[in-house]
């Protein structure tokens, strides 16, 4: 299947299921676009950002694209939805980050009819990025955020004091890889940080097996 095909078939998919989509962009095209989830764990998450329909999406890593595809179709159909990271190479913790300059058009292909995207091939941690972000968003607020770029403590804890204050009061930011017992090797730093911030916000987690190795969500309610 060409590019012009996938982003065809992409543009007719209708459902806003949580389930539908996950699967939908799991099983289509080998793989190529599935998200780098626990699908129980996911799927948790995606019923909460379905439930709040967000105006605003905002997602910093996308890699393969499939969750930004799924936040896609649980957000509002006029949504405002915002990708960042890097164009390609790695980045925190010796995670990959980034993706390929093919990849664009069908990551524009993930937005419904009505809803705008925009794909921010930079360094989260920059203050042009956030300036760019800024720009995009021309004064509106986030109603949700998904932080899953650098993996490092300190990376994923500038992620969150740089781009949470854009988040609305009554807002969603989630984290991905918060396992408690996994390895640093599969989870780099985000559980430390996700420990230490849970403490100030009511907060939801979706973990698997407690003593799985990587992933797990959390959720923070801002």
């Amino acid at each position: 299947m060409n590019a012009g095909r996938i982003e065809r078939h992409l543009r007719e998919f209708s459902s806003e299921d949580p389930k539908d989509a996950f699967d939908f962009i799991t099983k289509s095209y080998f793989g190529t676009l599935a998200p780098i989830q626990i699908p129980q764990e996911f799927l948790s998450l995606l019923e909460i950002v379905k439930k709040k329909k967000p105006n605003v999406v905002m997602e910093i890593g996308t890699a393969k694209g499939g969750a930004l595809f799924c936040f896609a179709r649980m957000a509002a159909d006029d949504a405002t939805i915002v990708s960042v990271d890097l164009m390609d190479g790695e980045l925190g913790g010796g995670f990959s980050a980034g993706y390929p300059t093919w990849k664009v058009p069908i990551y524009q292909a993930f937005a419904k009819k009505g809803q705008t995207m925009s794909l921010v091939r930079q360094d989260s941690h920059s203050e042009e990025t956030l300036g760019k972000v800024k720009g995009i968003l021309d004064g509106k607020q986030v109603d949700f955020l998904f932080i899953d770029g650098d993996h490092t403590y300190e990376g994923v804890k500038k992620d969150f004091e740089m781009y949470s204050p854009l988040v609305r009061k009554g807002g969603v930011v989630a984290f991905h890889d918060v396992a408690p017992h996994a390895s640093d090797e599969s989870c780099g730093g985000v559980k430390y940080f996700w420990k230490e911030i849970k403490n100030y916000y009511p907060f939801r987690e979706f973990i698997q097996d407690i003593n799985q190795e990587g992933c797990g969500v959390g959720v923070l309610f801002l």
